[in-house]
């Protein structure tokens, strides 16, 4: 009774109340969400022509491949809730007994797998444990990830041929971290296994309806009337009693408050144009500290798949046929992987600086390095033939993305800061939470994700309605 009369007071008032929303991915559309429940009037604008953010979706065959987030973390979340309500976990996981691992154009051997496995078991929750030591606070990935690799490698019997291809291993080793963490080995700080926390060690793999259908069920909460596309925000001036927002077209509008749910990249990029009067010292700061890193997908298309049933990735490493001068890219090349319910879909897995070397290519040029980088590496092994098509979005010159998602930095570390906690203060005047901050980077532990975006588009969206309702 108290909830509905403070609902209904909150009502009276909401006619000269307005929030702009700046962006349309999860974060955004989920403060929209709260917004519609609690009669709050907003206003979302979005730079592109869609909306999801991070995540998108396209149509393909009777489901849809994702551009952006795959997978669900954790089980306590609202984002879980929709998976299991509408049927959207996947039949079929990743079988892990189909990695096939090639060097130099061979099948790395029962026997030095054997070996690297148990290296690679160990190593894992060593750096587990090492992101809660702070006298290695400071250290990378890649740093610790040598350290146990070359004490491990001293107490081998090895050849020289099977000393190069379990460096290879550890080259694809990192390579994994580089792919999860969206990251470089060399600047992703240990403090992120002590930080980041879904609740379990899994995340859930979802069907060939996915994210679409998670989009789907948000946006049926928010009518697409408050959604503005193609509204580039240009400008936040918050120097007056109300905020104005500057759009890249000229127009502008006055609001109370607004929630800025703009990637780290996208910041990083533009605060110091974006905002009027500039940003605190401290916030501006922690922005350009904080990692954003790159990764991204390209779906190879065949006619038909070439790959045995039972291979459900193959791992690269050590590129044959290459002349002296080389393709930085091929060096990326390391992972594809075969989707689970698109049967002639190849799925190549690329971070690192692969990301950037990509977008520099037309699909011509890329589908070309591709066909030559298989064959050429997978000839002894598989009967591989040409791509037909391939389907990609490079996340890294996206306008609105400028990369993927976040992660504690080695420059972070360094600082000893909280950053994230940085990132997420509002700005506050006489109380008055002017300007608020969402997005992935600034959920406290499951930055990077889908679901740390939703839950901060929920925490500002509440901060604001808090602050009114106690007026």
């Amino acid at each position: 009774m108290k909830t509905l009369l403070l609902l209904t007071l909150f009502g009276c008032i909401t006619n000269n109340i307005s929030v702009a929303i700046i962006g349309a991915g999860f974060a955004g559309l989920r403060a929209a969400q709260r917004f519609e429940e609690l009669g709050i009037c907003y206003t979302v604008f979005e730079g592109s022509n869609r909306v999801g953010g991070r995540v998108y979706p396209f149509s393909y065959q009777n489901g849809y491949l994702q551009h952006g987030a795959e997978y669900v973390n954790g089980e306590d979340s609202e984002i879980y809730e929709i998976v299991k309500k509408n049927n959207l976990l996947s039949e079929t996981e990743i079988d892990e007994e189909g990695y096939e691992t090639v060097v130099h154009g061979k099948e790395v051997n029962n026997k030095l797998y054997n070996i690297w496995d148990k290296f690679e078991s160990s190593t894992n929750q060593k750096l587990e444990r090492d992101g809660a030591n702070k006298k290695i606070l400071n250290k990378t990935v890649s740093e610790r990830i040598d350290f146990y690799f070359d004490s491990f490698m001293a107490a081998q019997k090895l050849t020289q041929s099977e000393q190069i291809i379990m460096q290879n291993m550890n080259k694809l080793f990192k390579n994994q971290y580089q792919m999860e963490w969206s990251a470089s080995a060399n600047d992703l700080c240990l403090k992120n296994f002590d930080t980041w926390d879904s609740g379990v060690d899994s995340e859930a793999t979802l069907n060939q309806y996915g994210f679409k259908s998670i989009l789907d069920v948000l946006m049926s909460k928010v009518p697409v009337n408050k959604i503005k596309l193609l509204s580039k925000v240009a400008n936040i001036d918050y120097s007056s009693n109300k905020v104005r927002i500057f759009l890249s077209n000229g127009q502008s509008s006055l609001f109370d408050s607004v929630i800025v749910t703009s990637s780290l990249g996208y910041l990083k990029q533009n605060k110091n144009s974006l905002f009027t009067p500039s940003l605190p010292a401290a916030k501006s700061a922690a922005i350009e500290r904080f990692g954003f890193g790159n990764n991204m997908k390209v779906f190879l298309e065949y006619s038909r798949p070439w790959w045995p049933r039972g291979m459900s990735t193959v791992q690269i490493s050590g590129s044959v046929g290459m002349n002296g001068n080389g393709n930085s890219l091929e060096d990326e090349l390391m992972v594809f992987q075969a989707s689970l319910w698109a049967s002639n879909i190849l799925v190549a897995w690329i971070a690192g600086n692969g990301p950037r070397e990509v977008s520099k290519l037309t699909d011509s040029q890329l589908i070309t390095t591709i066909n030559n980088h298989l064959i050429s590496n997978l000839k002894d092994v598989y009967t591989v033939s040409n791509i037909q098509r391939i389907y990609r979005h490079n996340w890294i010159t996206d306008e609105f993305s400028l990369g993927s998602y976040s992660y504690i930095s080695n420059k972070t570390c360094s600082m000893n800061t909280d950053d994230i906690k940085l990132l997420r203060d509002p700005i506050l005047v006489n109380r008055k939470p002017v300007i608020c901050f969402a997005g992935e980077h600034t959920d406290a532990e499951m930055y990077q994700t889908v679901v740390g975006a939703a839950r901060s588009g929920l925490r500002e969206a509440d901060r604001i309605f808090n602050y009114y309702s106690s007026l």
